[in-house]
């Protein structure tokens, strides 16, 4: 096995035990031959570690596989840092310990890799799986399971920029890419915007008509507290990212899509009474030249600081 045919799976567990053992499994069930699986338990509370020992000893022998294990939680974006510049792998994913990968994810996602070394990751469909059990898939489809509207990658940073496009635990990275780009950006609470448009900024990225991989969304994942009332993580790491864009952006159409997210960005912080990052996104809004009648209530709403978190609790 050459290095270049080699994904390392980077597969982080936080009190993941309900699930944890179903996603190693899926790594293991992988039809793609040429993988190595890097598990960081990181601070668990709960029994992930018991289980993430016994799975291990049971499959030591068919997959190679290395324990990293914390006794207190570390931050994410380090964690995975310090396994990825150990790497000699061409290929990495970043998998959460309660996500599972579908078997032909890998060796799909691969194969458009390997015809286009500088492409910086490929990404695909997933199943988003929610507390009810609803499962729908990431990007609408019709009933015969055929795209409703076409995957557009030409002009794939401004689409980033303007929206959530990608789901994250799809992408499969260009390893040498990533770390040419210095990885995650560990100032942040997350990671998926940030690397994104960086990477999208620079190189090609590639869209794969396949499910890759069932997303799991609970009360306890971090997406689910994207907007948290009061005390969001995610929203101060969007508005760096956001403002990292500003002086990324080449153009005026560029320049409209980030308008679009400080909008879309600003109006939760609102919501979900963030008001400091709030403040943060009206300036922003005002450096770049938003000036629509919505923006003025917006930055009024900002002013007053007027909490209508239960509200919003509710609805969302």
């Amino acid at each position: 096995m050459a290095n270049s045919d080699l994904v390392s799976i980077i597969c982080i567990c936080f009190n993941h035990g309900e699930w944890i053992e179903e996603c190693l499994e899926s790594v293991k069930l992988q039809d793609y031959p040429y993988k190595e699986l890097f598990i960081i338990e990181n601070g668990s509370s709960d029994d992930s570690l018991d289980i993430i020992q016994k799975w291990i000893k049971e499959n030591s022998s068919s997959l190679k596989i290395k324990l990293i294990s914390h006794s207190e939680p570390q931050p994410y974006l380090k964690a995975f840092n310090d396994v990825l510049k150990g790497l000699e792998s061409q290929y990495v994913i970043d998998l959460a310990g309660d996500d599972v990968l579908y078997p032909d994810h890998l060796s799909i996602s691969i194969s458009i890799l390997k015809t286009s070394r500088n492409t910086a990751f490929v990404f695909s469909d997933a199943y988003i799986l929610d507390e009810n059990q609803v499962v729908k898939t990431f990007y609408k489809r019709t009933t015969s399971g055929e795209l409703v509207h076409e995957i557009e990658t030409r002009k794939i940073y401004e689409t980033i920029v303007q929206s959530y496009f990608i789901c994250s635990p799809t992408v499969v990275f260009n390893r040498p890419i990533l770390v040419k780009e210095g990885g995650y950006d560990e100032n942040l609470s997350y990671e998926d915007f940030d690397i994104q448009v960086r990477l999208a900024r620079k190189y090609p990225l590639e869209f794969s008509d396949h499910v890759g991989v069932l997303k799991r969304k609970h009360a306890d994942s971090l997406s689910s507290n994207q907007y948290l009332p009061y005390k969001s993580k995610m929203l101060p790491s969007t508005l760096l990212v956001c403002q990292k864009i500003k002086e990324m952006n080449e153009n005026e159409d560029e320049n409209t899509a980030l308008k679009k997210r400080v909008m879309f960005e600003l109006k939760h912080a609102l919501w979900s009474a963030n008001f400091e990052v709030a403040k943060g996104f009206v300036a922003l809004g005002e450096e770049i030249g938003i000036k629509s009648p919505l923006f003025l209530f917006y930055k009024i709403w900002q002013r007053y600081k007027v909490d209508i978190s239960g509200i919003y609790v509710k609805i969302t």
